[in-house]
C-alpha cells in the first residue's frame, strides 16, 4: 500500500485534533485554514480527509467537555453539562473511556450498516431530479430558520443577507448585473474564501476569546478500566444518532442532543448520559455525509466548502457513485476510528497539556493565518488587491456578528447558485 494513503488520514486527524480542542475552531474554520493545501488531494482522498477530521473532532471534543467542563466540539454541550455531575476520579474516568468506547461503537456501527446496505442506499439516486434538489434546498433551509440558535426573525434576516451576498455580480440566467456598481471585480462577485473567513470564521473564534479555560472545572481522573455500556443503549444511541446525523444545519448537535434528551428519561447516572450523548454524536458524524454523496446536497458549512473542492476535482452525481467512493471510505474510517479510540481514551492524559497554551494567542494566530489565507487566494486568483480591501469591509461586521450564529448566513450564500439555478430550471420545465 502507497504511504500516499495514509497522508489524506493524517491530515483529517491533525486537523480534527485541532478542531476537537480549540473552542469556536470546528471543521469549517478548519477547512478554511487549510484551503490552499487541499487542491493536491483527489476527490476521494478530500472524502477520506473530511471524513477523518470529522470523527477525529468528535473523539477529542468530549475530553475538555468533560474535564473542563467546555465544549471543544458544538455537540459536546451535553457532556459539558452533566461534568458537573461527575464528582469522583472513577466516574470522571468511567465517562472518558466509555465516551472513547461509545464513540467507537456508533461510527463503525453505522459505517458498516451503509456498507450492508449500500445497494439500497444508490438506489435513492434515481429519484434524483430538478425538483426534488430545489425541494431538499428549501427544506434544508425552512429547518435552519427553526433550528440554529438565533431567533427566526434574525435567521431569516442572515438567510436572505446571504442568498444577497451571492447574487453579486453578473447573472447569466438574467442578462443582468447586479449590484455591480461598474466595478470590474465585482462581476464576479465577492470571493467566496473572503465571505466564509470574514462572516462565519471571525465571529466563532471572537465568540470564544474570552474563555477561560484555566478558571473552567478541572476534574483529576486516571486511565482505569475501559467502561462499557450496557448494548441496549448503545444501539438506541446509535440509531438516534444515525437519523440525526441527516437534520440539516444541527448533524452530530442534534444527535447527541436528541440521545442526551432520551437517556433523561431513563437514568440519573451522568456517566451513561455523556456516554449516550457522545455515542450519537459519533453515529451522525458519517451519517451526515450521506445526503452528499447520494444526492449532492450539503447540510452543513464544512460540507459545502467539501463538495465546492470537489467539484473542482470533477466530482458529480452522474459518474461517482455512492456504492464505487463507500469501500475506501469506510476502510480509512475503521482505521481513523482505531485512532480516534487510542487518542481518546488510553492516551487521553495528553490532551489537558495542550490546555497551558493561552487560547487568545492560539485563536489570534488562527486569525492571523486566515488572513493570511486570503492573501494567497487573492494572488492565485490575480485579485490580492481586491481580496484585501474585501477582508477589510467585511471583517469588522464579523466581529460586531460574533455573539451571532451567522451559519445561516454563510450556508445560504453557499448554495444560492445551485438554488438559483434549480429554479430556473424548474421555471424552464413548467413553462408551456
Amino acid at each position: 500500500m502507497d504511504i500516499y494513503y495514509f497522508v489524506p488520514h493524517l491530515v483529517g486527524v491533525g486537523l480534527g485534533l485541532v478542531s476537537g480542542l480549540i473552542p469556536g475552531v470546528g471543521n469549517f474554520v478548519l477547512m478554511l485554514l487549510v484551503w490552499p493545501f487541499l487542491g493536491v488531494f483527489g476527490i476521494v482522498e478530500l472524502l477520506i480527509m473530511y471524513a477523518s477530521m470529522a470523527a477525529i473532532s468528535q473523539y477529542i471534543g468530549s475530553i475538555p467537555a468533560i474535564v473542563y467542563g467546555i465544549p471543544g466540539e458544538s455537540s459536546s454541550y451535553p457532556a459539558v453539562a452533566e461534568s458537573r455531575n461527575l464528582t469522583t476520579m472513577q466516574q470522571v474516568s468511567h465517562a472518558i473511556s466509555g465516551s472513547a468506547f461509545g464513540s467507537a461503537v456508533g461510527s463503525l456501527t453505522v459505517v458498516g450498516l451503509c456498507y450492508v446496505f449500500v445497494e439500497y442506499t444508490d438506489l435513492i439516486r434515481h429519484f434524483y431530479s430538478t425538483q426534488l434538489l430545489v425541494t431538499l434546498l428549501l427544506f434544508v433551509i425552512m429547518i435552519m430558520m427553526f433550528t440554529v440558535k438565533n431567533n427566526v426573525a434574525i435567521n431569516c434576516i442572515l438567510m436572505l443577507t446571504g442568498l444577497g451576498i451571492g447574487m453579486v455580480g453578473y447573472n447569466s440566467y438574467w442578462n443582468v448585473d447586479i449590484l455591480t456598481f461598474g466595478i470590474m471585480h465585482l462581476y464576479n462577485g465577492f470571493p467566496m474564501e473572503v465571505v466564509l473567513i470574514c462572516l462565519f470564521a471571525v465571529p466563532q473564534m471572537m465568540h470564544h476569546w474570552n474563555t477561560e479555560i484555566t478558571k473552567s472545572i478541572n476534574k483529576t481522573y486516571e486511565i482505569g478500566r475501559l467502561y462499557i455500556l450496557n448494548p441496549l443503549a448503545l444501539a438506541g444511541s446509535t440509531i438516534i444518532g444515525f437519523f440525526g446525523g441527516l437534520v440539516p444545519g444541527l448533524t452530530t448537535v442534534f444527535c447527541s442532543t436528541a440521545a442526551y434528551s432520551a437517556s433523561l428519561l431513563f437514568t440519573k447516572d451522568p456517566v451513561k448520559r455523556i456516554v449516550v450523548s457522545e455515542t450519537a454524536n459519533n453515529a451522525g458524524a458519517f451519517s451526515c455525509l450521506l445526503p452528499l454523496l447520494i444526492f449532492g446536497i450539503p447540510i452543513i458549512g464544512s460540507e459545502a466548502i467539501l463538495l465546492f473542492l470537489m467539484e473542482q476535482k470533477g466530482f458529480n452525481l452522474a459518474q461517482f457513485k455512492f456504492r464505487d467512493l463507500l469501500p475506501e471510505l469506510a476502510l480509512g474510517l475503521v482505521l481513523v476510528n482505531l485512532v480516534g479510540f487510542l487518542i481518546a481514551w488510553p492516551l487521553s492524559k495528553a490532551v489537558p497539556l495542550f490546555y497551558k497554551f493561552n487560547m487568545k494567542i492560539v485563536i489570534s494566530f488562527l486569525i492571523l493565518c486566515l488572513f493570511f489565507v486570503t492573501i494567497y487566494t487573492g494572488y492565485i486568483n490575480y485579485s490580492t488587491a481586491y481580496y484585501l480591501i474585501c477582508f477589510a469591509i467585511l471583517a469588522p461586521i464579523g466581529v460586531l456578528l460574533r455573539n451571532v450564529d451567522t451559519l445561516p448566513l454563510v450556508f445560504a450564500f453557499l448554495i444560492h447558485d445551485k438554488l438559483i439555478d434549480g429554479l430556473f430550471r424548474l421555471h424552464q420545465l413548467n413553462v408551456p
